[in-house]
């Protein structure tokens, strides 16, 4: 049985990648929304009759159609980076190790500068006789050493970095601007808490990142996306649409 035609709630988001040599990726979770907004418009042409004594409109045409859609995320992930940013994830691997060794070029230490040690996530680094906390510090995280100004550390010095673990990691890396477009079927599942909920398949959609993305703030950031729906007669056939469906999904929750 129906639920009430009254529509409140959000959605989840899915997306199946179009590449550059006509494949497709696997369908993957994109993210949820509590807000979505799909628009059309028809462009006319317009004719009149001029044989009369005034010119009377006596048929239109309409010359073309756009549907596009706006949509918001708070679920970020560095997916939904790559994706906003129109990027490639690229997977760097980190082997573990133990008491591992970086030798540093002197024209790196300088007091204030950072040294790269190359290895995140590290433990127990140790720098020839000096002292961590005094001399220099160390994080872990970003594997940054910085020269503690008043240290005992000198400009110019050759020093030896001692870690004592590296851990197995891979490190994944979204590098960005590697395509000039975001294309490919776009599936929105709706979360209705009141009416039935509904399943909206764009067929060729191209989206980029509408707006601008809070990097850091006091307010919860969001990733804004808008979409301009395409034609698609290469992968969809028949009675359906080569443009959008929209299922309607008959269920008793949310």
């Amino acid at each position: 049985m129906a639920r009430s035609s009254i529509y409140t709630g959000g959605g989840r988001l899915y997306f199946k990648k179009k590449n550059s040599d006509s494949s497709t990726d696997p369908l993957m979770y994109f993210g949820k929304t509590d807000g979505i907004t799909m628009s059309t418009s028809i462009e006319w042409q317009e004719h009149y009759d001029t044989e009369a004594c005034e010119s009377l409109l006596d048929a239109r045409y309409p010359t073309s159609k756009n549907t596009t859609i706006n949509f918001e995320t708070s679920e970020v992930t560095l997916e939904m980076f790559n994706r906003a940013m129109l990027g490639e994830i690229v997977e760097v691997e980190q082997t573990s190790a133990t008491d591992v060794v970086v030798v540093v070029d002197p024209t790196e230490v300088k007091v204030g500068y950072i040294i790269d040690t190359g290895y995140v996530n590290a433990t127990g680094c140790t720098i020839d006789t000096y002292v961590e906390g005094t001399d220099f510090s160390f994080d872990s995280k970003a594997g940054y050493i910085t020269i503690i100004e008043g240290g005992g550390i000198a400009d110019g010095a050759t020093l030896t970095i001692a870690l004592a673990t590296v851990p197995a990691q891979t490190r994944r890396i979204s590098a960005a601007m590697k395509t000039s477009a975001l294309l490919g079927e776009f599936i929105v599942v709706t979360s209705s808490q009141t009416g039935n909920n509904f399943k909206y398949t764009f067929k060729n959609i191209s989206v980029t990142m509408d707006g601008d993305f809070s990097i850091k703030g006091s307010e919860i950031s969001t990733l804004s996306f808008v979409g301009s729906v395409m034609i698609d007669t290469t992968t969809h056939s028949g009675s359906l649409s080569d443009f959008v469906d929209i299922e309607e999904l008959i269920s008793e929750e949310c």
